[in-house]
């Protein structure tokens, strides 16, 4: 009983805390959906981690979820760890780890100075909740941009894992490069994982009316494409969009008639770059460890991923708290982990859905409830335990 009172008093401090999470989503694009549809109000009732659990068994096809103790995970929870599920922004992680590479290797240099124009270029209109001008409004307010519009390059990682900026993440992209972008996973020794793909380009070719005026005639086109041919149209479309204004004005005006919320489902389902909820598990726990790639590269991406800890509540009670979510409709994924206070080891949890109905997809942003859930497993041995062996039940393993 003692653990569920803390975990309730918990999650309200930490909820308190932290009132702008990092989820990133295509909200105002989905914004005039909602409002011309009377069947999108949610139904669901997935208020409580318990619900939540509920919701996972009778799912199981399209929840993956692994937790545990660092040094001990014999006894944590392996739930469809294997199945590769789209990532939605969870995967900037590895473009983090990239990222934290090169500055490791002094190809880049974090305090180099930036035009700000030549990230806010990569910026799509209301496609990422208002990620981007958060970040912008908090560098402005923080005095991180001077008289002549520029930014140390370090502060542009903390845009894309903090506020989950999408324009900030294909900045790096690009400023990285693909080539090392791609090389990445097999690097990580996880070759299996997929490799991001610049978000801008993903959205323009969800809605390319020059492909075919049908959302699922476009959808059938890019299914048959291999990988690759994807990725090349994905990185043209943001590379016409980067220079091109007239393609620019063009492209925002179709923003005006963007597809509807389920051709955007189908599209985030079956174009969005994946990844196991195993695999993320390991990375985080290796950052944890500082042992991936170099203790320090793990360092570097510490620092941004560690973002919770600069809200006192959480300080109160985690030693390290970190985490990076994503959400794209029918999507919601994150990776955390965490070391309690008076704990001795860390903890994390990696915890993918896919295939979401829309009500229910539409009661976790509004809720969080999968935030909640995500806390408990970290702070709670009771409510572990029961997940744990409610899924070993249920999985038969």
């Amino acid at each position: 009983m003692k653990y569920i009172v803390f975990s309730i008093g918990l999650l309200f401090l930490l909820l308190a805390a932290l009132t702008v999470w990092q989820w990133e989503t295509v909200w105002s694009v989905l914004e005039p959906v909602f409002a011309d549809s009377e069947n999108m109000q949610p139904t669901s009732q997935l208020k409580t981690p318990s619900e939540l659990l509920e919701y996972i068994v009778a799912h199981p096809e399209n929840v993956s979820l692994v937790a545990y103790e660092i040094g001990n995970s014999e006894t944590g929870i392996f739930y469809r760890d294997a199945e590769k599920r789209p990532l939605a922004s969870t995967i900037k992680i590895l473009i983090l780890a990239e990222y934290a590479r090169q500055v490791e290797q002094g190809i880049l240099s974090p305090d180099e100075a930036i035009d700000l124009n030549s990230v806010n270029v990569y910026y799509l209109p209301n496609t990422d909740g208002g990620a981007h001008s958060q970040a912008l409004k908090e560098f402005q307010e923080k005095g991180y941009v001077n008289a002549e519009n520029k930014i140390a390059l370090r502060h542009i990682p903390r845009a894309m894992i903090r506020y989950s900026s999408n324009a900030a993440t294909d900045y790096l992209i690009e400023r990285l490069g693909r080539e090392n972008i791609e090389k990445l996973p097999s690097v990580l020794g996880l070759p299996s994982e997929d490799v991001p793909l610049p978000l801008i380009g993903q959205f323009l070719s969800w809605n390319d009316t020059a492909i075919s005026a049908l959302p699922e005639e476009r959808l059938k086109i890019y299914q048959a494409m291999s990988k690759s041919e994807y990725a090349n149209l994905v990185y043209n479309l943001m590379s016409k969009w980067k220079t091109d204004a007239a393609f620019r004005d063009e492209k925002i005006k179709g923003l005006l008639k963007f597809i509807s919320i389920k051709d955007q489902q189908a599209m985030a389902q079956a174009l969005n770059p994946g990844g196991t909820a195993k695999g993320y598990a390991q990375i985080m726990e290796r950052i944890y460890t500082n042992s991936l790639i170099s203790p320090a590269v793990s360092q570097i991406m510490r620092e941004y991923l560690e973002w919770p800890m600069q809200n006192e509540p959480v300080r109160e009670k985690f030693d390290v708290l970190s985490a990076k979510g994503g959400s794209l409709p029918g999507i919601v994924t994150e990776a955390m982990y965490a070391k309690q206070k008076n704990s001795e080891r860390g903890r994390v949890v990696a915890l993918f859905f896919e295939n979401i109905p829309s009500d229910e997809w539409l009661q976790l942003m509004q809720t969080y409830v999968q935030q909640d859930f995500e806390i408990q497993l970290l702070t709670d041995k009771q409510f572990f335990e029961t997940v744990r062996q409610k899924l070993q039940r249920f999985s038969g393993n």
